[in-house]
């Protein structure tokens, strides 16, 4: 066999696997104490008590994900495919620096602004809990503990046991950036009204 074929049957093996290496997904379940809801659907309500919960987020060959975050449902305006207005000059909410690591297990509340949730191995600090569980090709399990909120606009933190409102959750992925890093094409959209029950 020439050097040239032996080239082109390597390549036709490994082509497959390079492609399957850089697939991109990003999987967003929400975690209640035993209670798990992955969110498949574009659209999802959630019944949660008023206690600490968690995000399980799996990046695969994604940064991290833009999540917008209110006690208002202004975010109920964007369908599956509308255009978000203005999403290339994202305003992106600064976390608070002990909130780095997860460390005040705490989510940005805004009308204006977005969060941009994001673990990289090289990273010093990242949006989730300091350590994420590697799935080997399937990329990495980010975890973010939420046991309070952090209202931006007022500066104040919101006690879980106090909510009344619901609590109206917009994640999205993008699966392509620009040379300047502005988003060009989105990955995935998932939308989500949580709201509140005392039962157990």
């Amino acid at each position: 066999m020439s050097n040239i074929l032996k080239k082109i049957v390597f390549l036709s093996f490994l082509l497959p696997a390079l492609a399957q290496a850089q697939d991109q997904d990003v999987i967003i379940r929400v975690v209640q104490d035993d209670e798990s809801s992955r969110l498949d659907n574009f659209e999802t309500n959630l019944l949660l008590k008023r206690s600490g919960f968690k995000f399980q987020i799996l990046l695969n060959n994604v940064e991290g994900v833009y999540v917008f975050a209110s006690i208002r449902d202004s975010v109920y305006r964007f369908t599956e495919t509308s255009p978000i207005r203005d999403f290339e000059y994202l305003n992106l909410l600064e976390l608070r620096d002990g909130d780095k690591n997860n460390t005040n297990k705490e989510l940005n509340l805004s009308e204006t602004g977005w969060s941009y949730w994001f673990y990289k191995d090289s990273a010093e600090w990242h949006s989730f809990n300091k350590h994420a569980v590697g799935m080997a090709e399937r990329g990495n399990v980010c975890t973010k503990v939420i046991k309070q909120f952090y209202d931006v606009p007022t500066n104040k933190v919101l006690k879980m046991r106090n909510m009344d409102a619901p609590l109206y959750l917009y994640f999205v992925a993008v699966k392509e950036y620009d040379k300047d890093g502005k988003p060009l094409k989105e990955l995935m959209r998932r939308k989500v009204r949580v709201q509140w029950t005392d039962e157990d």
